[in-house]
Order: structure tokens, then sequence, then C-alpha cells
């Protein structure tokens, strides 16, 4: 039973590559080549939209962590569009909510950021840990 779909969309220097399903360490190599494809071509920037994850382990976030490593090294932004809850909070307990470059998602008619969307479970307003940041 095949668990994760990718899919990779260009627009002009652009690439996204879309995740859906569970990104854990059986699929991690599929989303590692779709990465790979993507980077060599050489774009400007990489989103990677973890929207449609409904489980990611320790391994997606070694996939997603070495991507924004290498995005840093080649001069590429590399930035992720917040999955659901449950996914983004791997982040937060790693703490790499603060590095990694959390974008919201396109609005649906593709004319910018949606409104009022963030990171899933927190506004703009609060910080990471909860606390008041003044």
């Amino acid at each position: 039973m095949r668990t994760l779909s990718v899919e990779t969309k260009w627009d002009g220097d652009a690439a996204t590559v879309a995740l859906n399903g569970e990104l854990d360490l059986s699929t991690a190599p599929e989303v590692e080549s779709a990465l790979a494809g993507a980077e060599e071509r050489g774009p400007d920037l990489l989103v990677l939209d973890l929207r449609g994850l409904a489980f990611m382990d320790s391994t997606g976030l070694r996939v997603v962590l070495a991507a924004d490593g290498r995005a840093r090294r080649d001069g590429r932004r590399l930035e992720v569009v917040p999955g659901p809850p449950q996914v983004h909070r791997v982040f937060r307990i790693a703490l790499l909510d603060r590095r990694i470059a959390f974008v919201d998602p396109p609005s649906p008619d593709g004319s910018g950021p949606a409104e009022g969307v963030g990171p899933p479970g927190e506004s703009a307003e609060s910080s990471p840990s909860g606390e008041d940041p003044a």
C-alpha cells in the first residue's frame, strides 16, 4: 500500500513540492528524490508544501532539515508551508520552527498568501513557546 504521493509544480524559477500522506522512514527516499530532482534544475525558490501530510516522524524532519541545509549552502530559498497540527508539532518539539522558514499557503486563487493562516495552533503574536515575546 502506498502511503505518500509527491507532486512537483513549476512556476518560472520556483518549484513547489507538495506531499500527501505519510512522511516516514519508508517514504523518505521518494521525497528525497523529488527534492533532488527539483534542486538539480536550480530554482531560486523551493517550496515544500506539507499541508497534505497526515503524519511525519523524525525521518521526515531530517529530510526537511537536509533540504534546508542544501538551500543555505547553495544560496537558494527554501520555504515550508506548514502541515496540520500533528505534523507541525514535530518541528516545534525540536525547536526547528525557529530555523525553518515557514510561510502561509497561497490563497485559493493563487494570488498570494491566504488571509489569517500561519503555522497550525499558533497566532502571529505568539512565540513558539507560547510565552509573550515582549
